[in-house]
């Protein structure tokens, strides 16, 4: 640790920044982190209960706890901030539809026997079907492999029907 004049320790503060701790002063620390310290007080000061007047409490929500316990009177309810479903959407966040569990494994037992499909298939085929998947268009396709738009085509129908007798099972 350094000291400094006034012979008080200096003690070096960091700021993660791309997985890396970068050495900064003080005053550059405190303005980096005073937002994230302003928000955590923020949801700690929501969370508190309130007294009769509207008042946000100023004790430990512990101490209150151990003082209703020994009257013999049940704890506090603190529910913090309502969330709903209307106020996410209201603030610009999609609320996705329930998930069918069964779908979901379906849809990923699918996946999984698609890429072991496309793994079988020789390469000059697995790069159609990579660039098909991708949005190429045959004559993009076509002048990327060397072949015509025709070859293309043909190859690009054999391999659907391929991929689709052995997906049938799933689909």
């Amino acid at each position: 640790m350094q000291i400094n004049d006034n012979q008080q320790t200096i003690t070096p503060c960091y700021i993660p920044i791309a997985e890396q701790q970068i050495p900064v002063t003080k005053e550059v620390y405190r303005a980096f982190k005073r937002p994230a310290w302003a928000e955590r007080k923020r949801k700690e000061r929501e969370k508190r209960c309130r007294d009769e007047n509207g008042n946000r409490c100023t004790k430990s929500c512990r101490v209150c706890d151990l003082e209703r316990a020994k009257k013999g009177l049940p704890p506090i309810e603190r529910t913090g901030s309502v969330l709903s479903l209307d106020k996410f959407t209201e603030e610009g966040f999609e609320v996705a539809d329930p998930v069918d569990i069964a779908e979901l494994v379906a849809d990923k037992l699918l996946l999984e026997e698609l890429y072991a499909a496309l793994e079988e298939l020789d390469p000059d085929n697995r790069r159609i079907m990579e660039l098909f998947g991708i949005g190429k268009s045959e004559r993009e396709i076509a002048a990327d492999i060397g072949l015509s738009q025709k070859a293309i085509n043909k190859r690009k129908t054999k391999l659907f029907a391929q991929l689709r007798e052995r997906l049938k099972d799933f689909i």
